[in-house]
């Protein structure tokens, strides 16, 4: 056991890093990042002019294809079977003129990283189209993993082309969608984990505290862990001492930390200032060179600059580490 957050100095990356979720499952697609949208997050807004950076790094994730085609496999089950078309159009979405990686191109502050999720290749899927002359069956391995390289290869190929016009960007690499791991998807992961690093990139997942699989993250070629303590506020049954178990879990395991903001339900009012607070030194200390990936729901970083400013001003000085603790009624540390 390391006793070591996982470090971006160490991975050669930036660090605070943004989940930008291409559709939704409503109706509207909102399958595309503005730079009126990003940028809130790749600089630090004031008076409504950019004055300092905000986020390191963007992952964008891509959720839907064509309309009703869900690519994320938390969705899968609502929408109608997604095939090679569906993938292609998620990957021209993702490089569409003003759009997603050119728009944050436009925007960045300071360089920027950018990282992208796979899309998962579910194996209820029989027919998902032809790859190098081949039909591919999702339940045979072989051909999830001939669809995985092939949309890999596609992604790098498009970024090369439009590389002149991407030089606030620097690609870091590729993400999995899945936030627990199945069996059947061991043995791919391995193989497609190292097909990544064969191409000089890193891989990352996302997982939630306690998922199937997390303990063994590094065995399945993952260079980045991120883990998610599923702290929402106190109006669920997990208190802020789910941070605080998060973060004694990842520093053994040498991981890095999610970080929740959202608006809804869940959401208690001071679920932000305990995610800040108690990663201040005195606390657990994950501020300051522990690799920080942010989720954000039922809001964006535009709505939290209008609506919230006060949160919006608490993640820029958590990004700065010039955050000190906030104290509010009834806080119980």
């Amino acid at each position: 056991m390391s006793e070591l957050y996982l470090s971006p100095k160490d991975l050669g990356v930036k660090n605070h890093i943004a989940v930008l979720p291409c559709g939704s499952l409503e109706k509207s697609r909102n399958v595309k990042w503005t730079t009126k949208e990003l940028k809130y997050y790749l600089s630090y807004v004031i008076n409504g002019s950019s004055m300092d950076r905000m986020f390191g790094g963007v992952i964008f994730n891509p959720i839907i294809g064509r309309e009703g085609h869900f690519i994320h496999p938390l969705y899968a089950g609502f929408g109608n079977p997604v095939v090679k078309v569906d993938w292609q159009e998620a990957l021209d979405n993702l490089f569409k003129a003003g759009e997603n990686i050119p728009a944050a191109s436009q925007v960045a502050f300071e360089p920027v990283d950018i990282w992208v999720c796979l899309p998962y290749p579910d194996q209820s899927q029989t027919t998902f189209g032809e790859v190098g002359g081949r039909e591919l069956d999702f339940r045979l391995e072989e051909d999830r993993y001939l669809a995985l390289s092939w949309w890999i290869r596609e992604f790098l190929a498009k970024w090369n082309n439009h590389s002149s016009s991407l030089s606030q960007l620097s690609f870091k690499g590729f993400v999995w969608q899945r936030e627990a791991l199945q069996a059947e998807d061991i043995s791919l992961l391995k193989r497609i984990n190292s097909f990544i690093n064969s191409n000089n990139l890193l891989s990352m997942w996302l997982a939630n505290y306690g998922s199937t699989g997390v303990l063994n993250s590094k065995d399945y070629g993952f260079d980045v862990c991120s883990v998610n303590p599923n702290y929402y506020g106190n109006n669920t049954g997990n208190d802020y001492q789910w941070i605080n178990n998060n973060s004694n879990f990842i520093k053994c395991y040498n991981m890095g930390m999610q970080i929740n903001y959202g608006k809804g339900m869940i959401f208690s009012e001071h679920h932000l200032a305990d995610y800040l607070n108690l990663g201040l030194p005195g606390y657990n200390n994950y501020l300051e060179d522990c690799l920080i990936v942010y989720q954000f729901h039922n809001i964006t970083m535009k709505e939290a600059y209008i609506h919230s400013i006060v949160d919006y001003i608490r993640i820029y000085c958590g990004i700065k580490n010039i955050y000190t603790k906030v104290d509010y009624p009834g806080i119980s540390y």
